[in-house]
């Protein structure tokens, strides 16, 4: 049995505890808040993630992605497969992708200098110039370098769809540290395209 001396001790120990569990609590609610600040801040203003972007791969190969979610195995001089499209552009009830990227192959040269040829899909539509923007990862997550080219769509409509092959091909420059790049992430710019009705005016 406590003696009445000792019970103020007690009581101010317990009141201590709860104290440092409110501290806690309080700083894990800030950790919490602020990455989610900060993933939140990753996303441009006034960028919408669609099609336009490359789906993520779940590799037990991959390196960390951070905050890039589109990021892909890089492999130098092996085809891979892609899945990306540009926004899609409704017309008539029926939504029309006129860029698709269907595969990418990245070649080194003794020099450094890294390249990659993109097998495109394009869709006769509209005169529209889209960029198609690549950026290549070491291990780590780190951005070693970046390339961007023009995909240029004609305007043709004569009552039908027309679909024709383009390569495209983006030149990253020389670099050292493209030895060691593991990783890859491309997308496509968001773009205006007009209708057969809107440009027959």
């Amino acid at each position: 049995m406590l003696c009445r001396c000792c019970k103020p001790r007690v009581k101010s120990e317990h009141i201590k505890r709860e104290d440092n569990h409110t501290v806690r609590a309080t700083i894990s609610l800030f950790i919490v808040a602020l990455l989610s600040a900060c993933l939140l801040g990753c996303a441009t203003p006034g960028r919408t993630y669609d099609d336009g972007m490359v789906a993520a791969q779940h590799s037990s190969d991959a390196p960390p992605t951070g905050a890039v979610t589109n990021i892909m195995p890089l492999k130098l001089g092996s085809s891979i497969p892609l899945a990306v499209r540009s926004a899609g552009v409704t017309w008539k009830g029926y939504t029309s992708h006129l860029v698709e990227l269907d595969s990418i192959r990245f070649h080194l040269d003794k020099s450094g200098r890294l390249t990659a040829e993109i097998l495109a899909e394009v869709t006769l539509f509209d005169d529209v110039d889209y960029d198609i923007s690549g950026a290549v990862f070491d291990a780590a997550g780190q951005m070693l370098g970046s390339a961007r080219a023009q995909c240029k769509v004609q305007r043709m409509w004569a009552g039908g769809v027309k679909t024709m092959a383009q390569t495209i091909t983006l030149d990253f420059g020389v670099s050292l540290d493209y030895a060691r790049a593991t990783a890859f992430a491309v997308s496509i710019s968001n773009r205006r395209v007009l209708t057969p009705d809107e440009w027959q005016k």
